[in-house]
């Protein structure tokens, strides 16, 4: 007994050790192509699916920046299949490495891919643990693989510089939203059913995909944000402008920052910028004659950036008020123009239909079946209170002749 007791506990435990030792489901680094970013097409009744795909000893040698030597940071190419799955697993007739999607950082979609649905796209990316559903969704108006092909200057790799320039677009101005995703997934789920998506394009005359433009210190073409993609159910229904995208997202409360310019309220031909630092969007809805009518109301404070207005005494508190006032008809025009926008597309971008879920329960069962007709007849009425906190250091513009002047 003692004898079982004294070797029975270091038995088990080896041989507990030989049946854990071994590694028998590894993946060495070397036998898998990283995807930093995925692009999809179609082709004819086909999809057609593009990889950006690393290339690490071309990313060690420092080419991308400065342009030196060696090969190209990543590498593209294309597969074509009936299902999205099918096109990924014929990468194994011409890829040495297996496709690895754990960077992926973007998807880029493009505009005929996302007018025929997208439903696909979502099923693959939310059904299979390989996938990640925390990339960055965007459309773009031509060939989606075309944008996976260009170089960006400072960032060697593509991919996750558009999803760089996405994401600082979002925290700062705010005009376009970064998306996820799950995100995407659960904005067209959600009972208003759409979602707003960038834009992303190539800017310029010709291409930026070979390693030759880095020997000028200006690109002939850049990869840029554009305006928004509007989402219905599962397929894109239109564009937003930049102006009327910034509407819709101070009627969602998607504002981050965001700067306004408009004109002097004195001298029209000058202007000035403030910087909108907090904003929060209140909705109120009511209903009239059985009519669902909304108050919007958009509280923000805001810091002066930059002011042109030689005629304005920026200490003076009236002048001030003046400017908030300023600043408040400007978010009403972006407003209009963004409520405006989804009423021609007749699309609920600004997502009212949750906020009419939750407060009319028992209108919203019959609301639901013609949600359409119902948000075409709803009448918003928008009031902006702007704080200014702070004007500067200065109570007006720089004028160098006037501090000449000042010298003498």
């Amino acid at each position: 007994m003692r004898i079982a007791r004294r070797f029975g506990l270091p038995l088990t435990i080896t041989l507990c050790m030989l049946m854990l030792s071994g590694c028998w489901s590894r993946i060495e680094l070397n036998e898998l192509a990283i995807t930093s970013a995925t692009s999809i097409d179609r082709k004819g009744e086909e999809w057609l699916v593009s990889f950006q795909v690393l290339i690490p000893s071309a990313i060690s040698s420092g080419i991308g920046i400065m342009g030196g030597g060696g090969g190209a940071p990543v590498n593209v190419y294309s597969t074509v299949g009936k299902t999205i799955r099918e096109a990924n697993s014929r990468s194994f007739f011409e890829s040495p490495r297996k496709l690895y999607f754990a960077h992926n950082r973007v998807i880029v979609i493009s505009e005929e891919t996302a007018r025929r649905g997208i439903n696909p796209i979502l099923d693959v990316y939310l059904r299979n643990t390989d996938a990640r559903e925390t990339v960055d969704v965007l459309v773009t108006s031509g060939s989606a693989r075309k944008i996976l092909e260009q170089m960006m200057q400072i960032q060697k790799i593509s991919g996750d510089g558009i999803r760089e320039i996405n994401h600082l677009e979002s925290m700062y101005t705010s005009v376009l939203p970064e998306v996820k995703l799950f995100q995407l997934a659960m904005n067209l789920s959600s009972d208003s059913g759409s979602a707003v998506l960038p834009e992303v394009f190539l800017s310029g005359k010709s291409d930026v995909s070979s390693l030759q433009v880095f020997e000028s210190t200006t690109l002939p073409a850049k990869i840029k944000l554009g305006r928004a993609a509007v989402i219905k159910k599962d397929k894109m229904v239109g564009w937003l402008s930049r102006k009327e995208a910034l509407g819709v997202a101070f009627l969602r409360n998607d504002i981050k920052k965001t700067l306004l310019t408009f004109a002097c309220p004195e001298e029209k031909n000058k202007h000035l910028t403030i910087q909108l630092g907090t904003s929060e969007t209140k909705l109120k809805p009511s209903l009239t004659d059985g009519k669902l009518n909304v108050k919007v109301d958009i509280k923000g404070k805001a810091v002066l950036t930059q002011s042109d207005c030689s005629s304005m005494d920026l200490y003076k508190p009236e002048i001030v008020a003046e400017l908030e006032n300023a600043a408040e008809q400007e978010i009403l025009r972006y407003t209009d123009a963004g409520w405006k926008a989804s009423q021609r597309l007749k699309t609920d971008a600004v997502g009212f239909a949750d906020m009419a879920h939750r407060k009319y329960r028992k209108q919203w069962r019959t609301w639901k079946k013609d949600w359409d007709s119902v948000f075409s007849g709803i009448e918003i009425k928008v009031a902006a209170d702007v704080t200014l906190l702070n004007v500067g250091l200065s109570n007006q513009p720089l004028n160098v002749n006037n501090l000449r002047e000042g010298k003498k």
